[in-house]
């Protein structure tokens, strides 16, 4: 409900897990190459039934992006929707708006992404979101200030995040 209030940017669903969730997936360093789909939520899940998905990506990831979509599709109306699951890069990524309506993003690793209250980082507090909650983050609208985020960046020890979900609605 939250998200429908105007001076609400992001919503937070800091979810609980199964242990068994947190287990499997808090260690997951690397992941395959990139998934990338695009559909109506049903179209969405239709796809995550491949088997060289399910050969290639965790059963409980892509169990998750399903359950998510649907989600996100109650959320949005049905609208298409844009879904990437990636390993971020080693590199420092820029902060960034959503460019649509509404952004998803969730991690599976043992880092979050971050998103910053002010429109400059630089002098603004930046927050990790926690493995495994959700973000629900809205677009700027026009004129408006949005949400600035970007996907985690490096951890300690040099380790890498585990993959990241991002999901956009897509314009008609």
């Amino acid at each position: 409900m939250d998200l429908q209030r105007p001076d609400v940017d992001m919503v937070v669903w800091g979810r609980r897990i199964p242990a068994t969730w947190e287990g499997a997936l808090t260690n997951c360093s690397q992941a395959p190459s990139a998934l990338t789909l695009a559909g109506t939520p049903s179209e969405i899940s239709d796809s995550l039934v491949n088997p060289a998905l399910q050969q290639d990506w965790s059963p409980l990831i892509l169990t998750d992006v399903r359950d998510l979509s649907a989600l996100f599709g109650a959320l949005t109306g049905g609208v298409r929707q844009h879904i990437q699951l990636i390993t971020p890069s080693r590199e420092e990524t820029a902060f960034e708006l959503p460019p649509d309506a509404l952004r998803l993003i969730c991690a599976y690793g043992s880092a979050g992404p971050e998103w910053c209250g002010s429109q400059n980082p630089k002098s603004g507090i930046v927050s990790t979101l926690t493995p495994f909650a959700v973000a629900f983050i809205k677009g700027a609208a026009e004129g408006k200030p949005g949400c600035l985020h970007r996907l985690p960046v490096n951890i300690a020890n040099g380790a890498r995040p585990g993959p990241v979900l991002v999901m956009d609605t897509i314009s008609p």
